[in-house]
């Protein structure tokens, strides 16, 4: 019984994957919102047609919030018996799409890398303990991390700073989690058609998702450290 946990449940990306996860009896899903006072209809609506969703609340940008994470997630893990196979780090946020690298500022770089960076870090640090032998860490990227893309597409500056640092915290967290045998990996998963992917997006969530699923199934620990497109393919770092 594959057991996943995810964060950014709520919308987009993260809702996309609960769909298609949870289509699935067997396996278990504990959701992971910002907060339960946000609009949760649609994540709710998924979770009591399927009994294998659990939605609970977790601020990435809170070191609180995480903290009081474990307790969560051990009361759900300990109905089960299971461990966690896959935790995928999908909250992000892109609040200053605008910003370039003359215009920049020290509030909107410090936020983005608290949601971005240290979120994801300060969680996989939380929930270690409970990852299964051989488990995939999948921290949510963007090809505009890539240095070698961004020499052609330069946009986003603060977005695009604060997602290639999450790229180099995935090769430490691959080194740091290698005794585990986990598998740790970045993850392209296009200008996909949601509230962040805004106009010009041409990916459908479904086609996305269902992508990055067959490439986390066909891993082997020695893809630990890679950067994947949702198509299978290799970005340059």
């Amino acid at each position: 019984m594959p057991t996943y946990f995810l964060t950014g449940a709520n919308r987009g990306i993260g809702l996309e994957f609960v769909r298609q996860l949870s289509a699935a009896p067997t396996n278990s899903i504990i959701a992971a919102v910002r907060s339960r006072r946000s609009d949760l209809d649609a994540l709710k609506e998924l979770a009591h047609a399927n009994a294998n969703v659990h939605i609970i609340e977790c601020d990435v940008s809170s070191t609180d919030s995480i903290a009081s994470l474990e307790f969560r997630v051990a009361e759900i893990l300990s109905k089960t018996g299971e461990n966690l196979n896959y935790l995928f780090n999908i909250a992000g946020i892109n609040a200053t799409s605008s910003d370039t690298s003359l215009s920049i500022g020290p509030a909107s770089l410090q936020r983005h890398m608290d949601v971005n960076v240290l979120g994801p870090a300060k969680i996989v640090e939380t929930l270690r303990r409970y990852l299964a032998r051989g488990a995939v860490v999948m921290n949510m990227s963007t090809g505009l991390a890539s240095l070698t893309v961004a020499r052609d597409v330069s946009k986003c500056c603060t977005y695009s700073i604060s997602k290639a640092a999450l790229n180099m915290l995935s090769l430490h967290q691959a080194k740091d989690l290698k005794r585990s045998h986990a598998i740790v990996i970045c993850m392209d998963p296009g200008w996909v058609k949601t509230r962040m992917g805004g106009k010009g997006a041409f990916v459908e969530p479904e086609v996305s998702i269902s992508g990055m699923l067959e490439v986390i199934s066909g891993l082997r620990k020695e893809d630990s450290g890679k950067f994947f497109r949702f198509d299978g393919g290799q970005i340059p770092w």
